[in-house]
């Protein structure tokens, strides 16, 4: 058995690295914390309660065994402050997990970008030059809310039984509008992933001959003023969503050594970070769409923010969390 001084020399740079840890962790402003390299703290700690107990148990003085506890609170006390703190615990997500977990699965979003995209241009070049096929998409009434909506005459982008509904109320609508699409796209992959694919291919169909046929006709600039500044966290939000359901059917297709009960609750656990991160994408795009979209500001602008929106969208994704430390 060690004696105290051999037990104190032998844990004493355990001790002072965490101890530093902890005095970087209590001076930090919140949104520096997650620069702080914090490694090796669950290890450090949990050998610091483990040296705790062994302290005692040995009979070791009383100023050791306070200074170990000591250290134990301001431990604990960390991570409780990490965990109470929402708006903390929101940015690490925003700014860490989501992007990873989107390029951890990163071949579940290209199939389901694929499945989206794919649809959504040939339809949008195919409607584009033949509004006849519009019809047999979209059915003719739908076809004409759609032109009345963006009707270079009227200019009115409500949807028909909405035109004087306020832009909090259009919000609201758009959110439960995208939201119920993104939920289908997802839930549909308990369905061995059918529903995942199906709903990514109908709704690339149906956006893409919307698209095509509105340009078709020539009503181009004001369909094209009006969607670019919404349209990358709306589109990649469902697409992401999409993802999401067709890791449900991969978890159901090959469970491998789980049984399908258990792989479809791990996938979903898995999962719920894209749909977390689609939603405030969604949500987002709900901003965007019900108070700057409808905006008469000149066609230039209108697509130059757009474009920017998608680069910025596009640079997170590729960047955004790719720090090798794991932070509290």
């Amino acid at each position: 058995m060690l004696n105290q001084q051999a037990f104190e020399a032998a844990h004493k740079k355990e001790w002072e690295q965490l101890e530093g840890m902890l005095d970087a962790l209590e001076s930090a402003k919140f949104w520096r914390r997650r620069k702080i390299s914090t490694d090796e703290f669950p290890t450090l700690y949990a050998a610091l309660c483990q040296h705790h107990a062994m302290a005692n148990g040995r009979g070791y003085s009383h100023g050791l065994t306070s200074r170990l506890h000591h250290l134990i609170r301001r431990g604990h006390q960390q991570l409780y402050r990490y965990k109470g703190n929402w708006l903390q615990n929101f940015m690490s997500f925003v700014a860490g997990e989501f992007p990873r977990t989107l390029r951890r699965e990163w071949r579940v979003v290209s199939l389901s970008a694929l499945l989206f995209f794919g649809p959504f241009f040939i339809f949008m070049a195919i409607c584009a030059y033949n509004p006849d096929v519009t019809d047999l998409i979209l059915g003719s009434e739908q076809r004409r809310g759609m032109e009345h909506m963006y009707d270079p005459s009227t200019r009115d982008y409500r949807p028909e039984g909405h035109e004087d509904s306020s832009a909090f109320f259009m919000f609201a609508f758009y959110i439960y509008n995208n939201v119920s699409i993104g939920f289908r796209m997802f839930a549909g992959g308990v369905l061995f992933g059918i529903g995942s694919v199906f709903f990514a291919l109908f709704n690339g169909v149906v956006i893409g001959a919307v698209a095509g046929h509105l340009t078709g006709i020539g009503y181009g600039s004001t369909f094209w003023s009006f969607v670019p500044g919404h349209s990358a966290p709306e589109l990649l939000g469902i697409v992401i969503c999409g993802a999401a359901g067709l890791m449900l059917g991969r978890s159901l297709i090959s469970p491998g050594q789980r049984t399908r009960r258990l792989a479809l609750v791990e996938e979903a656990k898995a999962a719920l970070p894209l749909v977390m991160g689609a939603s405030i994408m969604i949500a987002f795009a709900a901003v965007i769409e019900a108070y700057w979209s409808p905006r008469d500001l000149p066609l230039t602008i209108k697509v130059t923010v757009g474009l920017a929106i998608w680069v910025i969208f596009l640079a997170y994704f590729a960047l955004a969390g790719r720090r090798s430390s794991r932070t509290l």
